[in-house]
């Protein structure tokens, strides 16, 4: 995974979400008011010469099929609180995740429009929202797009508005702003969300319920649909949009979406399986940034890949957010992106001692029974997702970062490995368990480990080699070991000398290698960046047990980190924030020519 970056080299390059992220235009709302609220026991309704309509577009379930925490049934989307939320890294926390409807349908609109929808069967609480733009998801956050969401709560119908502006508090992402409208509700509602020139109208069960400043959550002229539950689940139903007063609003399937193919030979993956058949160049990718963003999209998928990570969307706290519940929606949607685009699948990763939920890391291991209970769920996990994707995968990373970090790392008192919910519950065999329940499930798929600052020589790399060559002994079936790359500042230089020895050290045992989640700062300049970018590819793909060499990444536009609750942005990848080609990515083609 990707490690917190240090405040000292990347304190130049903090900027505002509002002013770059998605390349969204936003309009920032002043003082939030609401201009007019209006609640009757009778229908209250513009004045009919106020609103003329177009056709209906009316949006089948189906179009909701990869919408994470939903399942179809008949006419209706039932949607089923799962607790999706993102922990820091110790676990800590739970930024709330609700799920955003990625690999189907969304609108483009013009001026006035209107959506509506039915809820029904209501236990706990029912969200509809409204995005202006995707949000974007890292393993560690999510930064809120502007949106306006309708809820259903005890007290009545609540809406809630996200202008765009960042948040004080990363970890929670309130809304901007937030009113409760007292409504007598059944376990079922028609509601209609209109914008009407400079102003959202909320409208249930007939009534007008308030009528509030449009912030510019459309400008950007895209509406995403998103639906969750709180404490329950509902039926959505009858979703239809409109445009209004000579607006319009048109339907776009990104499930359907296709990029344009390139004949030229030249991309990187092209280039390089000239130079080497067989070789991947890859990269870690996520759902939002691949559906919603056409320059994004023709990057990642038109040939200069062959295979995707998947970046996030296989962690746990994403794909088992409760002990007996597993989403397999979004990663699904990005496997099959993939397929569709001829590429291999690298699944990252089914062991982690972080990006676990709060129930994993909460897990008793006081006793034996309850240690053992510990091991079963791992096993449970490894069998009901890597069984998920037999067959699909190319290869696995079943173990990631098993080696303490540095400032735990200390061989004199015999902690080197990480003191993980697994290793506290099971010790060292943790990882031999894991290795073996994942060959049983998928035996076609190779096995890794994963893990950060292998290219240097010292105690940690012979710690490391000491457990490979141990588990190769007893029979382990371990197929490669993944160096991460990730070279943040001076001292994360990679020496490829040392790279090249270490990869073949471990060929000698019968063990693969592949560069894994390469990404290289800039704050040196780009012709020291584009040397380390250079020198690594070319030591693994002229090294014949170095498989593979994937990037944590595509674009710079997604290369965010956190600083104390801030966003904040590097410049670390092969494509700069506006997609356009780098000085790294210029000299791996040129080399490879």
């Amino acid at each position: 995974m990707k490690r917190l970056k240090k405040p000292s080299i990347f304190s130049s390059n903090i900027i505002s979400t509002v002013s770059i992220l998605v390349g969204i235009g936003l309009i920032i709302m002043g003082t939030f008011g609401i201009v007019e609220a209006k609640r009757s026991s009778h229908k209250s309704k513009p004045q009919a010469s106020q609103v003329t309509s177009a056709p209906t577009l009316s949006i089948a379930p189906e179009e909701f099929s990869y919408l994470a925490g939903s399942t179809v049934e008949q006419n209706d989307v039932r949607v089923t609180d799962r607790q999706f939320a993102i922990v820091e890294q110790d676990g800590t926390g739970g930024q709330p995740n609700p799920s955003v409807n990625l690999y189907g349908t969304h609108l483009t609109v013009k001026n006035d429009f209107k959506v509506s929808a039915s809820m029904s069967q209501i236990v706990g609480d029912a969200s509809f929202r409204l995005y202006g733009a995707v949000p974007i998801i890292q393993d560690e956050f999510r930064v809120e797009t502007p949106s306006i969401e309708f809820k259903t709560t005890k007290t009545g119908v609540t809406i809630n508005i996200w202008d765009g502006s960042e948040s004080s508090n990363l970890a929670t992402s309130p809304p901007t702003s937030s009113t409760t409208y007292p409504l007598s509700l059944t376990d079922s509602l028609n509601f209609e969300i209109r914008r009407i020139s400079d102003n959202f109208e909320i409208v249930a069960n007939g009534a007008t319920l308030a009528t509030i400043p449009d912030s510019g959550i459309f400008n950007k002229g895209t509406v995403w649909f998103g639906a969750t539950s709180q404490g329950g689940s509902y039926l959505l139903s009858n979703i239809q949009a409109v445009g209004l007063n000579g607006g319009s609003v048109e339907r776009v399937d990104t499930s359907t979406a296709s990029v344009s193919p390139d004949i030229t030979g030249t991309t990187l993956q092209a280039m390089a399986a000239k130079k080497r058949p067989g070789f991947f160049v890859g990269a870690a990718m996520a759902l939002p940034p691949s559906v919603s963003d056409s320059q994004y999209n023709q990057v990642a998928f038109g040939g200069n890949f062959g295979m995707m990570t998947t970046e996030n969307a296989l962690k746990w706290q994403f794909v088992h957010p409760q002990p007996d519940v597993y989403d397999f929606h979004e990663s699904d949607a990005l496997v099959q992106l993939a397929k569709k685009n001829g590429m291999a699948v690298h699944g990252h990763t089914l062991v982690f001692g972080e990006a676990n939920p709060s129930w994993v890391q909460n897990l008793p291991i006081s006793t034996s029974s309850q240690k053992l209970a510990v091991s079963k769920v791992m096993t449970d996990h490894i069998e009901t997702v890597a069984g998920h994707y037999k067959g699909q995968m190319a290869s696995w990373d079943v173990i990631n970062e098993p080696l303490a970090d540095y400032d735990n790392f200390d061989t004199s008192t015999n902690k080197t490995l990480r003191e993980n919910i697994w290793y506290k519950a099971l010790g060292e065999s943790y990882i031999t368990t894991a290795f073996m329940t994942a060959r049983q499930v998928d035996p076609s798929a190779k096995l890794y480990i994963n893990e950060y600052g292998l290219e240097s020589s010292g105690e940690r790399w012979n710690v490391f080699l000491q457990l490979v060559t141990k588990l190769k002994k007893a029979g382990v079936p371990i197929d490669g070991v993944g160096f991460q790359a990730h070279v943040y500042e001076a001292a994360d230089k990679i020496n490829v000398t040392t790279l090249k020895l270490h990869m073949q050290q471990l060929a000698k045992l019968g063990i693969e290698s592949r560069i894994s989640e390469m990404d290289v700062y800039d704050d040196d300049g780009t012709a020291v960046q584009a040397k380390q970018y250079l020198d690594v590819f070319n030591a693994c793909i002229n090294e014949p047990s170095c498989k593979s060499w994937t990037s944590w990444g595509v674009s710079d536009k997604y290369d965010m980190f956190q600083e104390d609750g801030v966003v904040n942005y590097g410049h670390d990848f092969l494509w700069d924030d506006k997609l356009r080609p780098t000085r790294a990515l210029t000299q791996i083609l040129t080399s490879l020519k």
